[in-house]
């Protein structure tokens, strides 16, 4: 067998130093600035309010379609479908409200 069995000598790798230059003067960070657009911050609010009113609506519209073309619906399942709209709209309402809160920045405790 000609396998070399004879013990490696280990050395120890050497420490190197980098030196990293300081930023000079005019390179430092600097943060973008902060434009206004208030014509597009208002836009945004009414798109944000329509969404989260769009939110109740299409389930009423969901409700009111199944009610409107189904009689079997409306007189012989009224007692499940009225609890149901109210707990299903009720959490939409709630939803939206957070959301719409949420969206345009007034969520948070009031102080």
């Amino acid at each position: 067998m000609g396998t070399d069995t004879s013990p490696e000598t280990q050395t120890t790798p050497e420490k190197v130093y980098v030196k990293i230059p300081k930023a000079g003067p005019g390179q430092g960070y600097k943060a973008p600035k902060n434009y206004q657009y208030p014509l597009f911050d208002a836009l945004s609010k009414v798109v944000i309010v329509a969404l989260c009113a769009a939110l109740p609506l299409a389930t009423g519209v969901i409700f009111a379609m199944i009610l409107g073309n189904s009689e079997i619906s409306r007189t012989q399942f009224l007692w499940l479908w009225i609890p149901m709209i109210i707990l299903i709209e009720g959490i939409a309402i709630l939803v939206a409200i957070g959301v719409g809160r949420e969206a345009l920045g007034v969520s948070g405790v009031r102080r």
